[in-house]
């Protein structure tokens, strides 16, 4: 585990990219040990790259760090493990490692998100805990971000019917904002557990908490809607919702109410809709959930023009002129993966690392690609 949280602590080098070191059988540990010779052969890492591992292998102490990290008593969890969940493995852009208080989310029984307004109603604080009750009633458990408003609410219910709830923070696992939440975050670290792809330490930050929404999601069969402004982060969530697969249920509200612009405007876009709680919860528990799979982003975001522009792009760059380094991997191939931008924005980017060779054809009459690193944006 000590390379692995060695590995987790590398911050510059992505999720994205660590994910690929897993697919191709590439060990925290291997990578530690790995001759300089070899770094240049995993083609996805750039110099900057090499840099960082270099340079944190020459001056890091394995085994001082990880007996420091292993006195707080935080749990810790990386893709390479059994105990990661598996519902993360399936999301794009996973975590490679999680840092939880009390325990991880059990993969044996199923979990709602219930995510909203902070400056929620009182009609919007009663129908999350009610719903959130009735939920763990029947042994789902809560998923929520330990926000101000729905967040809390949904927590609340929970707990107060007897279940179990996982907060997913926006800052370390060891650290709890909003503050006047000390009280639920020292009961849900009994009930259910504190979870965060953050180091321990970590203040929260405005663009963790997008960031995050992904996790809450990902570790959800089904998403709850319960009051969302136009530009609500709860929106956030319904996207990666519906990007990784999942149901994406709302509250409806009236037209004339600014907290109902969001729910109502995901029912115009094809959300369920939750009119009778009891009803919701009968249907859900009788009927099953829907299992996801992982989904290839782009068949399901892009329009023609857009896959056209990605069907030309490589993960590997061309230099100028001279032939490209091949792949001298027989594992699972690095290139072609897209890597993500930790964009807080609702347009989350795809980012592909290239130059194209000035011949190639453009999509356009009497044009050429220029040499530039391709960033394309997909909303979703």
């Amino acid at each position: 585990m000590k390379f692995k949280y060695w590995l987790t602590c590398l911050t510059d080098i992505s999720n994205a990219k660590k994910k690929l070191l897993h697919d191709c059988s590439i060990t925290a540990e291997k990578l530690f040990f790995m001759p300089k010779s070899e770094l240049f052969d995993i083609l996805f890492f750039t110099d900057d790259d090499r840099k960082i591992i270099l340079g944190s292998r020459a001056s890091y102490d394995v085994e001082k760090e990880w007996i420091l990290f292993q006195q707080k008593d935080i749990g810790f969890v990386t893709m390479e493990d059994e105990a990661y969940p598996d519902k993360l493995r399936n999301i794009h852009n996973p975590p490679y490692s999680l840092f939880y208080i009390g325990a991880l989310p059990d993969k044996s029984r199923k979990s709602v998100a219930i995510v909203g307004a902070r400056g929620r109603s009182a009609y919007g604080c009663e129908v999350a805990k009610v719903l959130a009750a009735a939920l763990s009633r029947q042994g789902i458990q809560i998923i929520s971000g330990m926000a101000r408003g729905i967040d809390r609410d949904a927590h609340m219910g929970c707990l107060e019917a007897g279940g179990n709830t996982y907060a997913v923070l926006g800052s370390g696992a060891d650290t709890c904002y909003p503050k006047e939440n000390r009280f639920l975050y020292d009961k849900i670290k009994v009930s259910g557990g504190i979870i965060s792809e953050l180091m321990p330490g970590t203040d929260p930050q405005k663009m963790f908490f997008p960031m995050r929404n992904r996790i809450i999601s990902g570790l959800s069969d089904i998403v709850v809607i319960v009051e969302a402004k136009k530009r609500s982060g709860s929106l956030i969530t319904a996207d990666f919702a519906m990007e990784q697969g999942k149901d994406v249920y709302v509250i409806p509200g009236r037209i004339t109410d600014t907290l109902s612009y969001g729910c109502n405007s995901l029912i115009k876009q094809g959300a369920g809709i939750i009119y009778n709680i009891d009803e919701f919860v009968s249907d859900i528990t009788m009927t099953g959930f829907t299992e996801c799979t992982q989904m290839d982003f782009r068949k399901n975001i892009l329009d023609k023009k857009e896959a056209l522009v990605y069907s030309l792009l490589d993960f590997c760059p061309d230099s100028h002129g001279l032939p490209r380094k091949p792949v001298r991997c027989g594992r699972p191939q690095w290139c072609g993966q897209i890597e993500p931008c930790q964009s807080p924005a609702r347009t989350r980017f795809a980012c592909a690392p290239l130059c194209l060779p000035h011949h190639t054809p453009a999509p356009w009459p009497g044009k050429t690609w220029p040499r530039v690193l391709f960033c394309l944006a997909a909303r979703v």
